[in-house]
């Protein structure tokens, strides 16, 4: 008799924190806050999960912050009111084209805060206003009137040695 038993890991995307900057990607992706767990399994059927680390973590290039449990559960609570991610959507893309109409200054990001407000729940906690106020902010620096799409691309720091590409080992 054959019995299939072992450990896989997995990468769980936990809830949608919506439409942010990634400076990997260089571009607005959705972002995810999630969990890097390893499942014990006899027969492919789950016996024990447990979490090595929790993430946030860019949809496209899956690159992003390893954050502890408890900062985790804060996020996972902010974010609740606000995860359907069409929703996201249709809220950024609302955001990108008043944006475009706009210059990049406090008068702008009330201006739009107060029309997602109206449809979107934005406002539901002082932590998602503040991290919405802060993704408004890099919007009308990239895409507002006289924003510059490099505006939050980061200079390489010549400082720092040229990286060397990765090479596995040999046995």
């Amino acid at each position: 008799m054959f019995i299939v038993w072992g450990t896989r890991e997995k990468l769980k995307k936990d809830i949608s924190t919506g439409i942010d900057w990634c400076p990997v990607c260089k571009k607005f992706t959705g972002w995810y806050i999630g969990r890097h767990v390893k499942i014990n399994h006899v027969e492919y059927i789950p016996l024990k999960t447990q979490v090595l680390e929790y993430f946030m973590m860019c949809g496209i290039c899956q690159h992003g912050p390893i954050i502890n449990p408890d900062i985790y559960s804060e996020f996972k609570q902010m974010f609740e009111p606000f995860k359907k991610r069409k929703q996201q959507i249709q809220c950024f893309e609302k955001a990108a084209k008043m944006a475009e109409t706009m210059a990049p200054n406090e008068i702008s990001v009330n201006t739009i805060m107060d029309a997602l407000a109206s449809e979107y729940p934005i406002r539901s906690s002082q932590q998602l206003e503040i991290e919405y106020r802060r993704r408004i902010q890099a919007l009308l620096l990239t895409h507002g009137i006289g924003g510059d799409p490099n505006a939050l691309i980061q200079p390489k720091d010549p400082q720092l040695p040229p990286k060397q590409p990765a090479v596995m080992d040999t046995i």
